[in-house]
């Protein structure tokens, strides 16, 4: 079953092998892919937000973890195995919706990637990506060393976007 979504996800890839990320002057709009295994607090996540800019129209935060039931109680949207149908489809709705949206920047905090993770990052409408060396290289513009805690993944995210932005 997960052959068909693996040939619509390897398709999915393979259109971003030329894909150029534009470094946006302004950012307005976000979106967060956060892996809840990875701890976070709610001011880590404020000093990484006012670090790309201080005025926001959306910030879109989407939970993801391998176990559905680990996400109940967590606000919506959920990214899971399941999230993704046998024909590399994303089933949820918020899900499409964000997908469906234009970002100015997509990051990724996560440990490890996954089938259904890989398909929605692909489909991701963002001029610039930022995600950890465990996925997909083809997914991120900058690829940032794969940390378990935010606050180095914050310090080096901090490090690299200055180096190709200086003046952010």
């Amino acid at each position: 079953m997960n052959f068909f979504a693996n040939r619509i996800v390897k398709q999915q890839l393979s259109l971003l092998e030329g894909r150029v990320g534009v470094n946006p002057s302004h950012v307005r709009r976000m979106v967060f892919i956060h892996d809840i295994d990875l701890d976070i607090t709610e001011a880590q996540f404020t000093d990484m937000v006012d670090f790309f800019s201080p005025k926001f129209e959306t910030i879109e935060r989407i939970h993801f973890h391998l176990n559905k039931k680990m996400l109940e109680g967590l606000p919506k949207p959920h990214l899971q195995p399941k999230s993704l149908d046998w024909r590399g489809r994303i089933l949820e709705g918020d899900l499409k919706y964000v997908i469906a949206q234009q970002y100015d920047i997509a990051i990724h905090f996560v440990q490890q990637g996954n089938l259904s993770l890989s398909s929605f990052s692909a489909q991701l409408n963002a001029s610039f990506r930022i995600g950890p060396s465990c996925m997909d290289n083809r997914l991120n513009d900058l690829v940032l060393p794969t940390r378990l805690d935010f606050g180095g993944f914050l310090n080096d995210l901090k490090t690299y976007y200055n180096k190709i932005k200086p003046h952010a």
